[in-house]
């Protein structure tokens, strides 16, 4: 990123900027550069590969189908 790249004003709650100004510093990044990061890993996300958390539940909920149309088989 460089300065020539565009620029815009955002109004952020105070406390939502502290929690990402503490985070770009934890990460050693610029608060800028912890916004981009988050944003550009957001739109990834919305058609990438899901995390791991999401991909857990769908797991799980997989299993329970797969139990489900067990137990209808054993019935039959």
């Amino acid at each position: 990123m460089t300065r020539e790249d565009p620029q815009m004003k955002l109004r952020l709650p105070v406390e939502l900027k502290d929690v990402l100004t503490e985070a770009a510093l934890e990460n050693n990044r610029s608060l800028n550069a912890e916004v981009v990061k988050r944003l550009e890993e957001s739109v990834a996300g919305a058609t990438g590969p899901i995390d791991e958390h999401t991909f857990d539940l769908f797991a799980e909920k997989v299993g329970q189908v797969l139990d489900e149309r067990e137990k209808k088989r054993g019935k039959r």
